[in-house]
């Protein structure tokens, strides 16, 4: 078996979730775009003419529950599998969407540019336990109407891992899926090999504004993997407790896959979210707060009870720096997460409340997960039950260094951290150059870059997906950054 994590009896987890079949029910969700409340009407979910509030019965949502799949595989640029979202199987993904970037090599707090995010993506890539990408960061340098189309072309030619993005209007997820679908033959084999998870995150408490439930539909119509993350509030747009937090949460994630499986039975979705405690004297919203890490767990939970791939917002940091505060919240919610079996965890690299992206954070995160990632590996008997010959070695010889039974296991038994992570005892250390954290980063990020290979996508495609951008870009006219290979 492999270490599991639970904060709820399995039947608190039944209560939770026929609480939220009657919030839907009788409280409902309100569906602010006129459009979405045609599509759920025509589905036989008429919204209130004066309220707007659309009511989901009970059978509508299980049926939908029953219709959306619990196992999403991710494949990669080329077409190969990547990843399989079920069960107890954990990836780790770079945190999404940041405004800010901490400048590895000055130390300054800046808006980030297309080269900074070309320079993560050729870091991220080389990363071996970061599972696929993100959009990590918003570049400033570009008309932000096409910001979130440009983030996803930017991880497309210089990577061939999948990437979990997300529209940032009403109408960028059409542009997006036009963006995927020229590598791949045809619209109809990127529903079958998709190549992103897209966010969504209703508007906290059950509101589902144009944008997000646009971007819903859409994503339902193109095939593309939905995340549904609510952004609970705890103590100020959500119940301050643990269990009135999963009620709700619970009630907004299956409103959202209700409409995703309406509009196309059998989308894939993802139970996700990112909870945050509302700081009474502060008015800050810590994601890495202890209340909102027991949501976040519960919610898997949750999630497995219904045979859903769950998603959450963990292996972060609320810090503004790379600080042991940093150190402490990414560690703890690692471990939690990866414990809870949650299946694509989004945080590596973030700090700030999710303002702020750092090279320096993403590279020692990417040690801080494969020590939770080895933590959770199955436990079981390997050549040591019966143990009784291999104590009698081990007293006979008052060691086991040369035995065939160490020779044999420690290479997978005995984890061996890169150098983010000091071993060294202080003379080793002094010996070889007394390097602290940040300049094993600095050297870190500069080696990953510098042996980063590229694989150039064709000048064409280049040239056909710029020709998108000029034909759907607001602003015209506009001069798009160009960078290696794609002019």
């Amino acid at each position: 078996m492999r270490p599991n994590l639970s904060v709820l009896e399995p039947g608190l987890v039944d209560r939770i979730i026929d609480e939220a079949f009657d919030v839907l029910a009788r409280q409902g969700v309100l569906i602010e775009d006129p459009h979405a409340r045609e599509r759920l009407a025509a589905h036989g979910l008429a919204a209130d003419p004066t309220t707007h509030r659309v009511h989901f019965p009970r059978a509508v949502v299980e049926r939908a529950i029953e219709a959306a799949p619990s196992s999403i595989a991710l494949f990669d640029r080329d077409g190969e599998l990547a990843a399989t979202l079920e069960g107890d199987r954990v990836h780790f993904v770079p945190a999404s969407s940041a405004l800010r970037i901490l400048d590895h090599r000055s130390g300054t707090v800046r808006d980030p540019a297309t080269a900074d995010f070309i320079e993560y993506v050729k870091l991220a890539d080389g990363l071996k336990n970061i599972a696929y990408l993100s959009t990590a960061f918003i570049p400033k340098d570009i008309p932000q109407d096409m910001a979130d189309a440009w983030r996803l072309y930017l991880v497309l030619a210089h990577s061939r891992r999948p990437v979990v993005s997300g529209a940032f209007t009403s109408y960028g997820v059409p542009r997006m899926g036009e963006l995927m679908a020229m590598f791949r033959a045809s619209r109809e084999e990127l529903a079958r090999k998709p190549m992103a998870i897209f966010t969504c995150c209703p508007n906290t408490p059950l509101r589902w504004g144009e944008d997000p439930i646009s971007n819903i539909i859409d994503c339902a119509e193109w095939g593309i993997p939905i995340e549904i993350v609510p952004v609970l509030l705890l103590g100020m747009i959500s119940p301050s407790t643990t269990i009135g937090a999963l009620v709700l949460h619970t009630a907004e994630v299956l409103s959202g896959l209700t409409i995703a499986e309406l509009v196309r039975p059998g989308a894939p979705v993802i139970f996700g979210g990112a909870p945050a405690s509302f700081h009474m004297q502060l008015m800050t919203n810590p994601m890495t707060a202890v209340e909102a890490l027991q949501v976040y767990c519960g919610y898997a939970q949750v999630a497995k009870r219904l045979k859903l791939p769950s998603q959450a917002y963990m292996a972060l940091s609320d810090s503004k720096f790379n600080d042991p505060q940093a150190g402490m919240e990414t560690g703890v919610g690692a471990f939690l997460a990866a414990a809870a079996g949650i299946n694509s965890i989004s945080g590596p690299g973030m700090l700030d409340y999710v303002n702020c992206f750092s090279f320096e954070k993403l590279v020692f995160d990417d040690e801080v997960v494969a020590h939770a990632l080895r933590f959770v590996r199955p436990v079981e008997p390997k050549g040591d039950l019966p143990a009784g010959a291999l104590i009698d070695e081990l007293v006979r010889d008052k060691h086991l260094l040369t035995s065939e039974h160490t020779l044999e296991h420690w290479p997978e038994e005995l984890y061996l951290p890169g150098p983010m992570v000091d071993r060294t005892n202080w003379d080793q250390w002094e010996t070889q150059g007394s390097r602290d954290w940040k300049a094993r980063a600095q050297e870190g990020i500069e080696e990953r870059l510098a042996t980063y290979e590229e694989e150039p996508l064709p000048a064409a495609t280049h040239a056909e997906i710029r020709r998108l951008f000029a034909t759907t870009c607001k602003e015209p006219d506009v001069a798009l950054p160009v960078f290696p290979g794609s002019s």
